[in-house]
């Protein structure tokens, strides 16, 4: 009994030296996996929340939410998909309410419709000052975005190139002058609901700039772009970073007066569940400093065009960008 409780012994002793060797042996620049302890860094702990993500209606809106439940899912945080809300007042009332806990704004549309500021063309300005004063409402922003999604104008190309408009003063001054309007045969502005009833609008642009449309066609935004290069209408609003209008042969008048405020866009979220789940912010950040006016133009693109879905193309952008495998 003795000589195998001293062999039993003895093959412990072999196996735990074994071990030391095999685990000292390690190559030093393996990597360690997702959640593994280094010994170098507390390991987090499990996240005891889920975290509801909201979004406005329209395909960008859609495509951020979608690309931050997913990033959120990968790195361990469980999200509840509240997308597709509806406009602005909306999607800020459910976050001010804690119907959901996170949705992606814009800083123009922050600092005029939220907050009354005057107009900021200035990306860190505006951002700095509607982050300051968010914090007040117990809402952090996050940082933001290198594209600017700002409202745009747009006539179609050869209609502007034919009267040479380059510009809202341009355009502004052929309608004052009366010069013939393009198809179909007078002055008619294209927008959506929303657009045509903001202070940074329609009403504000025609203040601004000093002139009068014939008529405006409120619509639905998915239908605009398609109504103008169909002659339905000779000019719309826009968002800037849409993929249609270059797919369209439209033309992005300068806004030479710098009408609308900038808008790059950021995700917005309760300050209690940042607060207890901070990692959200190094999860987000760099995602959002990723996203420039081409590439979010190309991704709205394939949604509104090949007809891929906000989830399909959130995906695949994270991992060719290796935010998530």
């Amino acid at each position: 009994m003795m000589i195998k409780k001293m062999m039993f012994v003895a093959m412990v002793l072999m196996l735990l030296v074994g071990s030391v060797f095999v685990i000292g042996c390690q190559p030093e620049d393996v990597v360690e996996g997702p959640g593994e302890d280094t010994g170098d860094e507390p390991v987090d702990e499990p996240v005891d929340i889920e975290v509801v993500v909201g979004s406005k209606e329209f395909t960008e809106s859609l495509i951020l939410s979608q690309i931050s439940i997913l990033a959120l899912e990968a790195n361990g945080i469980p999200t509840v998909d509240e997308t597709g809300l509806g406009g602005t007042v909306v999607a800020r009332e459910a976050l001010e309410a804690g119907e959901i806990d996170l949705y992606w704004e814009y800083t123009g549309t922050a600092l005029i419709n939220y907050f009354g500021f005057d107009v900021i063309t200035d990306p860190d300005e505006c951002y700095n000052l509607v982050k300051e004063t968010d914090l007040e409402n117990n809402l952090v922003w996050l940082d933001y975005t290198q594209f600017n999604n700002t409202y745009a104008i747009m006539m179609r190309q050869a209609d502007a190139d034919a009267l040479g408009i380059t510009s809202i003063s341009d355009l502004a001054a052929a309608i004052n002058e009366g010069v013939e309007a393009p198809e179909p045969g007078s002055w008619v502005f294209g927008s959506n609901h929303e657009y045509s009833t903001r202070d940074d609008g329609y009403p504000g642009l025609l203040e601004h700039y000093g002139f009068e449309f014939d008529s405006v066609e409120v619509m639905d935004y998915g239908i605009l772009y398609t109504a103008l290069r169909d002659e339905q209408l000779a000019a719309s609003m826009a968002f800037a970073t849409d993929g249609r209008i270059a797919a369209f042969n439209l033309l992005v008048l300068e806004d030479d007066l710098n009408f609308h405020p900038v808008y790059n866009g950021a995700p917005v979220i309760r300050k209690d569940i940042l607060d207890a789940a901070p990692q959200i912010a190094d999860i987000l950040n760099p995602i959002s400093r990723a996203l420039d006016d081409e590439t979010m133009a190309y991704l709205n693109m394939l949604v509104d065009e090949e007809d891929y879905l906000p989830s399909e193309v959130a995906e695949d952008w994270l991992k060719e960008q290796g935010f998530i495998s």
